[in-house]
C-alpha cells in the first residue's frame, strides 16, 4: 500500500509539471486551452515540489510529510479552481490525498 500511495502521488504531481511548462513555453500542452500565467506557472512547480516533498518524507518515515501534504492539497486547489475547465479533476486525487494524510493521524 505505501509503495501504491507513493506511485499514485508521484504521478499526481508530475501532472503539476503541466501547468509549469506550460506557463513558461517550455512545452505546447494542448489539454490547457486557457493560458497560464507565469505567476500562476511558480504556483504550479511549488505545488509539485511539495507533493514529491511529501511522498520522499513519507517513505522515509519523516511525519513532515503530513505538513507538506496539505500545502501541497492547499496550493493544488486553489490553482485547479483558478483553471477549472482544464484541471477540475485534479480534486479527485487531492480528495484521496487529503483522506489519507487524514487517515495518517492515528
Amino acid at each position: 500500500m505505501k509503495t501504491a500511495f507513493a506511485i499514485f502521488m508521484t504521478i499526481h504531481g508530475l501532472i503539476h509539471l503541466l501547468g509549469f511548462l506550460k506557463a513558461f513555453q517550455l512545452a505546447d500542452i494542448k489539454d490547457f486551452k486557457r493560458p497560464i500565467s507565469r505567476q500562476a506557472g511558480i504556483f504550479w512547480m511549488i505545488s509539485f515540489i511539495l507533493v514529491i516533498s511529501a511522498v520522499n518524507l513519507y517513505l522515509a518515515g519523516n511525519s513532515y510529510y503530513i505538513g507538506f501534504g496539505f500545502t501541497a492539497i492547499l496550493i493544488s486547489q486553489v490553482l485547479i479552481i483558478g483553471a477549472w475547465d482544464d484541471a477540475k479533476y485534479g480534486t479527485i486525487p487531492n480528495i484521496i490525498f487529503a483522506i489519507l494524510l487524514l487517515l495518517s493521524f492515528q
